[in-house]
Formats: structure tokens, sequence, C-alpha cells
């Protein structure tokens, strides 16, 4: 089964404008984020999707495959689904262009969840780490992944689920990285928005809230999510110790 790597990368951003392009550590992000993908064995292919000129000039100029979307996506995933259109796969992966630390070995872990998942007729899989850290507990940035006992999901949420009213239960840090079929981003760009996607912001929720089973794997921690100018400074922290290392 061929596999596309979607690698989403909107120009504005409330808290950080522009940032698929800020230099870490001297190089692109976006840049960073492809070597990372570019390196996974299950991918047969990766493509970087925007809605700005000066990405899609970035891209060429560096030899990464780029595709022009529209501007009015409202997630990551509805941008991978015109993606879909135009690409032919079996297999779209969505990897957060934020994430430049993201591992090879979680992009793999996550589409070949998927590609098992599909015998059992579910079409979308995702990530998460096993154990929250203690300042990611109450941290309403954080999206708790609560799993099955069959390795799927019964929930996403911001808030400390599951809540520890008889026992308590380690809590997850859900990572958004996303496996789909092109017939699941179909379905999804067709679903409006449920009431909880809205409400959570998180827009996996979307399956669930339309009664669609979303298959889960753990990954190994260590990403950080580039979503403010602050950010770069503790990639850039990271990358130094493993240089040092």
């Amino acid at each position: 089964m061929t596999v596309l790597a979607v690698i989403p990368a909107r120009w504005q951003s409330t808290r950080f404008p522009g940032k698929p392009l800020a230099k870490i550590a001297g190089r692109e992000m976006i840049a960073r984020v492809w070597d990372q993908v570019v390196q996974t064995p299950s991918v047969d292919q990766t493509v970087v999707a925007t809605d700005a000129d000066k990405i899609v000039e970035f891209c060429h100029a560096n030899g990464m495959d780029v595709v022009l979307t529209r501007n009015d996506h409202p997630t990551g995933s509805d941008r991978l689904a015109e993606v879909a259109e135009k690409m032919p796969a079996d297999i779209y992966l969505n990897v957060q262009g934020d994430e430049p630390l993201i591992e090879p070995a979680s992009i793999d872990a996550v589409s070949k969840c998927l590609l098992e998942a599909v015998d059992r007729g579910i079409e979308v899989s995702t990530g998460y780490i096993e154990a929250a850290a203690d300042e990611q507990l109450d941290d309403p940035s954080v999206v708790h992944l609560v799993p099955a006992l069959d390795g799927t999901v019964i929930t996403f949420s911001r808030l400390p689920l599951p809540y520890p009213q008889g026992e308590a239960m380690q809590r997850t840090v859900h990572v958004g990285l996303y496996a789909f079929t092109g017939g699941a981003l179909a379905k999804y760009a067709a679903w409006e928005q449920g009431p909880v996607e809205k409400a959570e912001s998180v827009e996996i929720l979307r399956f669930l809230e339309h009664g669609e089973k979303v298959a889960c794997v753990p990954v190994p921690p260590g990403s950080i999510g580039v979503d403010t100018p602050e950010d770069v400074a503790r990639v850039e922290a990271v990358l130094a110790e493993r240089e040092e290392g």
C-alpha cells in the first residue's frame, strides 16, 4: 500500500505568524519537519500542503514537493483532504508542520497502526505518549487520549481525563499525528464540525462524533510543538543537547 505523508503548513497563526519559515538553529522549521518525515521507512512520498506562496517558493527552492491549497480550511486534516483529491495514495499521513523534533519512529508507528487496523474496518489512526509529565496534567494546551482495551480511542479531551473518582489512572498525551485512508478523508471533509470538536478544538474528534472508530498506538516522548516564538528556544535547547550527547 502506498503511503503519502502530508505536512500542512499554514502561514497565518494567531500566536506565531509565518512560523513554518521561522529558523530553528539556522534551518527553517518546515525543512526540519521534512527532514524527519523523509527518513520514515513506511513513507513512499512526502509533500508540503500550504496556503502561502512564500512557503511554495521556499519548497521549490529547497527541493521539497509542495501543493498550494485553499486558505479557508478549518483544520490541517481538511487541508489533507484537498491534497487527497489531487494525489492518489492508499494511506495519507498528517504530520504537523510545527513538530520539528518528531521522530521517524513515531510517524512509522502511526502509519503501521492504520495498515493493521484497516483489516478491522478502521480507517483512521493516531498516536499518544503513555505518560503525561507533571506539568502537562492540568495544562489545557495538552490533549489527553483515553485508550480502550481494543486499541481504539474512547475520547480526547483537554480536561484531566479520566477523572480518578474510583481509582487513579495514568494520563496520556495525544500526539497530533494522523493516518487516514482516502475514504476516511473524503468523509471527514464532507462532515460538518460537531459541537464537541468545536468546544475542544481537537480535529480528530470529528470521527468519534460521527460514530467512527480511531485506532491508536503509543509513540516515544520527546517531540515539542512550536506554538509561540518562545518554543523555538526550547527546541534549539533540545537540539544542542543532542549534539553534545
